[in-house]
């Protein structure tokens, strides 16, 4: 069972995998997929084949008849609902792959910098690493083919790079202080896909997990997460949830089910042809007593899977959710495959919350623009700086057992809201991030002092004590800014965040995951409000 998702994170921008994007607006999958061909055009007399067989016999130029299945298909899904989707063969297979946990590769993350694929980090265990490929080295060939100054696309970079495990692609790396290629043959392998970022004991007593999404390994990733951080001692958890886009249902219950106590009511779905399906937690959780607190950070992308956990813990009284109204979507959809392996998801049902909220935003099927346009509403209303904004109507008004108020028909509004940032040092800041120069100067400041800088910086909790984005660096990064037309307007803020992205971008490339969000991490507003108020219970 699964729930595809929206997708958009604060994840630096550059050198995802490639695969999130491709899940688009169709969020919430749900129940089992159809195995089989749905023959959605097939059949002699409807209107569909009728014109499709008049364009193919008499239409003036060539056009093939899948072309016209596709748009058929399209055409009949757009006026549905915003999640009823349609999806090619290759889509859906990029999909699966971040749903299914993993991929066949060589264990990389890239960037094109310069028109140039630049190794970002290797996966821990995976092919590149055994073969000692580092963070920084620029891949120029494949299998004898020049792929640098060439204008190569991130797609093309897949193409190359994936493939079966077992099979082997050969490269040639360029890499700082050396004068000659350094050639590798790389032997494929499973590859996997993580949903679980970082976790780590953030405070005493208080653990983190960050969620990326829900997929096929989510349930064991939490479950081993929590219980390390449990032998750390934590009787309290942070469990960030902002800017996931969703994923399996399944998913979202283990996560549930791990925090609820025994047959508490996580969700139930009602549709037409479906009927009604209750979804319980059973007695395996690990974190279910009263006295282990629970705060869930969300966002306005967060959604489907992500709405499941914070509407299931907020209505439960389980625990607080913090930040802003989530992106509300509480539409249920189901996999048909069609005979070529493409897929069309079609809405089959709403979900609700325990104490029957349906937080699915209104939409108009005319309008799906308007609808996936939201967000930006919310901003120019002035929702994401002052909570006041938003109103719902009384007959969405639902009451907790424990008396607390809480909405439906738009999202899981948070219990303690928390603005965004808004100020002129924020638009520059956001100016040079947004065009990859702080990412870029990080893999650049890297590339020349990896050698001083892994000698000096032995650990992770080494570098993040002890590193510093000193003077020098801020004025080549902010010259790197005048040289991409960004006018420099410093100021405390601005500087402070610059310097911060910038350590933890550095912190990344040497040290992965655990190098870049504790230093963002330390300065995060969600995050300090979920400490101060998990605190008052310590």
């Amino acid at each position: 069972m699964q729930l595809k998702g929206y997708n958009s994170r604060r994840t630096p921008w550059g050198f995802l995998i490639c695969t999130s994007l491709l899940l688009g607006f169709a969020i919430g999958n749900s129940f089992l997929p159809l195995w089989k061909p749905a023959g959605i055009l097939a059949g002699k007399g409807n209107k569909v084949s009728e014109v499709s067989n008049i364009i193919d016999k008499y239409y003036f130029e060539d056009v093939t008849k899948e072309q016209l299945e596709e748009e058929a298909i399209r055409g009949m899904l757009l006026n549905l609902d915003p999640h009823s989707s349609y999806m090619t063969r290759e889509e859906t297979e990029q999909a699966n792959t971040v749903l299914m946990g993993g991929f066949e590769g060589i264990g990389i993350q890239f960037n094109i910098h310069l028109d140039t694929l630049q190794v970002i980090s290797v996966t821990s265990g995976g092919p590149s690493e055994r073969m000692g490929i580092l963070p920084g080295d620029r891949i120029v060939r494949v299998n004898g083919e020049n792929i640098a100054g060439v204008k190569i696309s991130n797609s093309n970079v897949i193409q190359l790079l994936r493939g079966k495990k077992g099979t082997k692609v050969n490269i040639d790396i360029l890499r700082s202080n050396q004068k000659e290629l350094i050639p590798f043959e790389i032997v494929r392998d499973k590859i996997p896909v993580h949903s679980i970022n970082i976790y780590y004991k953030i405070a005493p007593q208080i653990g983190y997990i960050n969620i990326d999404n829900f997929t096929f390994t989510t349930a064991n990733e939490f479950h081993y997460a929590l219980t390390e951080l449990i032998q750390q001692g934590i009787d309290k958890l942070i469990l960030d949830l902002r800017g996931n886009p969703g994923g399996y249902l399944d998913a979202a219950i283990a996560v549930c089910d791990e925090l609820l106590p025994d047959n508490s009511l996580i969700v139930y779905t009602y549709g037409k042809a479906v009927g009604k399906q209750d979804y319980y937690s059973t007695s395996r959780g690990l974190f279910t007593n009263d006295n282990q607190k629970i705060a869930i950070l969300i966002d306005e992308y967060s959604a489907s899977a992500s709405e499941i956990v914070a509407g299931a813990i907020q209505d439960l009284d389980r625990g607080m959710v913090l930040g802003r109204r989530s992106f509300g979507k509480g539409l249920v959809q189901r996999q048909f495959y069609l005979r070529d392996s493409s897929e069309v998801l079609i809405t089959v049902a709403r979900y609700y919350t325990p104490t029957g909220r349906s937080i699915q935003r209104p939409y108009n099927a005319n309008n799906n623009d308007e609808y996936f346009t939201d967000i930006i509403t919310r901003y120019e209303k002035g929702e994401m700086e002052d909570k006041d904004s938003i109103s719902f109507a009384d007959s969405l008004r639902y009451v907790t057992p424990k008396g607390k108020v809480v909405y439906g028909g738009g999202g899981i509004m948070p219990d303690i809201f928390i603005p965004v940032k808004v100020s002129d040092s924020i638009i520059y800041f956001n100016k040079i991030a947004n065009q990859g120069i702080l990412f870029s100067y990080a893999i650049e400041y890297v590339d020349k002092n990896r050698e001083r800088l892994t000698k000096t910086y032995k650990s992770v909790s080494n570098f993040i004590s002890s590193f510093q984005v000193d003077n020098a660096m801020l004025s080549e990064i902010t010259l790197k800014g005048e040289e991409a037309g960004i006018t420099p307007a410093l100021s405390d803020y601005s500087i402070k965040e610059l310097k911060k992205w910038t350590k933890a971008y550095i912190g990344r490339n040497l040290f992965g995951e655990q190098g870049f969000y504790p230093v963002i991490n330390a300065d995060d507003e969600m995050i300090k409000s979920a400490i101060k108020e998990l605190s008052y219970e310590l």
